[in-house]
């Protein structure tokens, strides 16, 4: 059951993933196209276009001209063509094939602008008349070049604003002025450091944004779009983020101190060495998600699906956990002191070196577990299932393990002084003295046997 509602909450988050992907192509494109009409209008304003039309209305007038050479009283002789227009066919002629040869050196320095398939063709730029005179004994041949290749040329700070991905950096108050105006999407934008504490941003696109070192404490970010945004080292003490969309977010190293995570969606995020003491987490999506070196003291993380986390080296002590799917997840070394992990599912997790003194595991799954050599002393393991795991030189002095099942686990050297364990299922145990639980019953049945026969 456990691995389909992860199979079919991955499933929604990939469909969700899909959507904003597709919004964010959108309005990418739609930025590509106003960015490819003001190089467009750029280019038709350059400078080298005047002379060019200078010279296409010498043309002009030169074909006039041309009329009137090719005329039926003019003779065959080439004498008949003026040697002064001919020079100024080939001056003209001359003049176009330097700007020609200008514009493709200029072309042949610049990288490509647009390189994607899937991209806006940006518009050629149009053919430019050649003039090619030679004198022949009937007429002056005036031919057309065709220069439709020569393709869209720019300044170099224009192709580098265009291949950056991120804006540049706007200030908070343009910001929050777009905003207030209704403006919602602010995909890659840059607003590093800025302080956007207090405020309200409630379902705002931030998409890709970078937001490293932001101040945002105490800002309402609910139902907003973050994913893929980079605020690592971010002040998000008390904000809000409910039901937030932060799949693959950069949150390291970021203040997230009793901040409402509920219901949002961390997916693959990066958490490591964040703040979260106090944070609230019910039910958010931490698949995947590092939060390797993050302090969750006293957290809630209540129904949380931290399937495949990184919890290397976290503080979980005094977190509320409960029910949460923990399977695959990576816990070494991380501090579960009186952690509550009731009905939690920690099958296939990684407990290597873990304090688990006090740890409240009612009902949780710990089926297979390695839980050899740790100390359990005092911890709440009632109800839970133990099946199958090792258990050796595990210290469980004054454990509750009422009612817990312990079928073929491994208690062999364990410590179970003063631990309780009524109720509990031994079949197939291996016990602290090495022998099955089977053999010790066999051994007492054999005693008592004994003892009537005396």
């Amino acid at each position: 059951m456990a691995d389909s509602e992860l199979d079919l909450a991955s499933l929604v988050a990939r469909i969700e993933e899909l959507e904003q992907q597709q919004g964010v192509i959108k309005q990418d494109l739609s930025k590509l196209k106003r960015e490819l009409d003001n190089l467009t209008e750029q280019f038709n304003k350059r400078p080298e276009l005047k002379p060019v039309e200078s010279l296409r209305r010498e043309i002009s007038e030169l074909q006039q001209g041309r009329s009137t050479i090719d005329a039926p009283h003019v003779t065959q002789s080439s004498e008949a063509v003026e040697p002064e227009r001919v020079d100024e066919i080939d001056r003209i002629n001359r003049a176009l094939e330097d700007i020609d040869r200008k514009l493709r050196e200029k072309q042949s320095k610049k990288p490509p602008l647009l390189e994607s398939s899937s991209l806006v063709t940006p518009p050629v730029v149009s053919s430019t008349e050649v003039v090619n005179a030679e004198s022949t004994s009937e007429e002056v041949v005036v031919s057309i070049v065709n220069t439709d290749d020569v393709e869209l040329v720019q300044d170099e700070n224009t192709v580098d604003s265009a291949e950056e991905s991120q804006e540049s950096a706007i200030s908070a108050e343009e910001f929050l002025k777009r905003y207030k105006e209704g403006e919602k999407y602010f995909t890659d934008i840059n607003l590093a450091g800025a302080n956007l504490s207090g405020q309200s941003l409630i379902s705002v696109n931030l998409n890709g944004a970078n937001l490293q070192r932001a101040n945002m404490s105490g800002t309402d970010l609910s139902q907003a779009e973050l994913i893929e945004v980079n605020l690592s080292g971010a002040n998000l003490t008390k904000a809000k983020l409910t039901n937030t969309k932060l799949l693959d977010a950069n949150l390291s190293e970021a203040t997230l101190r009793e901040a409402s995570l509920n219901y949002a969606n961390l997916t693959g995020a990066n958490l490591s060495g964040a703040i979260l003491s106090g944070a609230q987490l019910n039910s958010a999506n931490l698949t995947t998600a590092n939060l390797g070196g993050a302090n969750l003291t006293q957290a809630q993380l209540n129904n949380a699906n931290l399937a495949a986390a990184n919890l290397n080296g976290a503080n979980l002590s005094s977190a509320s956990i409960q029910g949460s799917n923990l399977t695959g997840a990576d816990l070494r070394k991380a501090k579960l002191t009186q952690a509550n992990l009731s009905r939690a599912n920690l099958t296939g997790a990684n407990l290597t070196g873990v304090s688990l003194i006090g740890v409240n595991f009612y009902q949780a799954s710990l089926s297979g577990q390695n839980l050899s050599g740790l100390n359990l002393c005092g911890a709440i393991l009632s109800s839970s299932n133990l099946s199958g795991a090792d258990l050796t030189s595990a210290d469980f002095r004054g454990a509750n393990l009422e009612g817990a099942n312990l079928e073929k686990a491994n208690l062999k050297e364990a410590k179970l002084t003063g631990a309780n364990l009524q109720n509990a299922k031994f079949t197939g145990v291996i016990m602290p003295d090495g022998k099955t639980y089977e053999e010790i019953l066999q051994e007492i049945h054999l005693q008592r046997t004994t003892q009537k026969e005396l």
